[in-house]
């Protein structure tokens, strides 16, 4: 038997963005590489019209963008009013993770939010 391997071509990191309990979203290592966190250090969020929500990074700051701050090796954007405004409850006891798919377009990105309930 032959086997043709597969070689990885991108992060082999896991791209997630997590919400926290104090309204935080916590970016992923392999997420804050994704999204080129590093260079990018703002970022915005949009539906469109499916409902589908997305990720806008940004090297400036207007007033639709969010601050994204570091605390060590962390990163995370605060986003109670966000969470608010997509009805997401952020002190749920579930644990909510948006996993991050870059969709081939100039720093959008996809979120699709799963829910792991404890």
């Amino acid at each position: 038997m032959e086997l043709k391997f597969l070689k990885p071509k991108e992060n082999t990191s896991i791209a997630k963005i997590t919400v926290h309990k104090t309204g935080k979203l916590g970016f992923s290592r392999g997420a804050a590489e994704l999204l080129n966190i590093e260079d990018n250090r703002f970022c915005k969020f949009g539906v469109n019209e499916a409902e589908e929500l997305f990720i806008v990074m940004c090297k400036e700051n207007d007033s639709e963008s969010f601050s994204i701050a570091k605390a060590g090796e962390y990163y995370y954007v605060a986003a109670k009013s966000l969470l608010n405004d997509l009805g997401i409850d952020y002190r749920t006891k579930n644990t909510i993770i948006f996993d991050v798919f870059d969709i081939k377009e100039d720093k959008i990105f996809k979120m699709i939010q799963r829910v792991i309930e404890k």
